[in-house]
């Protein structure tokens, strides 16, 4: 039996929470959910999950890459995917190449469901793909 993905997904908007959580809770995927950044990075460092989704704007602000910013820069959670999901397009643009440097992969607010799922096939999450040990 072949484990299920391990999703966390930090966004400040419940509807967007309850749509992924549902939607990628139907497909396989074991989902665990944020409504805000602030003491995300902590629940993420200890729990591990194998892929992050995370949005940018918090109350206006792009608190999102400070989380981000936090999880890259941890030896420990570093290796974790993350996905952006954004609707600050013009701000996202400006940032897009330190994004590509941290390998993080960006989904355009509104997005198909489906594309989402394409990403989230795409990210090797197996044993070879990175150490995740806890010491």
């Amino acid at each position: 039996m072949t484990a299920r993905k391990r999703v966390t997904i930090v966004n400040d908007h419940p509807e967007f929470l309850e749509l992924l959580s549902d939607f990628l809770g139907e497909e396989g995927y074991d989902v665990t959910t944020f409504p805000k950044h602030q003491g995300a990075f902590e629940q993420i460092k200890s729990s591990c999950p194998d892929v992050v989704i995370c949005d940018l704007m918090f109350d206006n602000l792009p608190s999102g890459w400070a989380l981000i910013d936090m999880l890259y820069l941890d030896a420990a959670t570093r290796p974790i995917p993350v996905i952006l999901c954004s609707a600050a397009t013009r701000y996202v643009q400006e940032i897009a190449p330190s994004l590509a440097g941290k390998g993080i992969r960006w989904l355009e607010k509104p997005f198909a469901l489906e594309k989402l799922l394409e990403i989230l096939a795409e990210i090797d999450t197996g044993p070879e793909s990175k150490l995740r040990e806890h010491k």
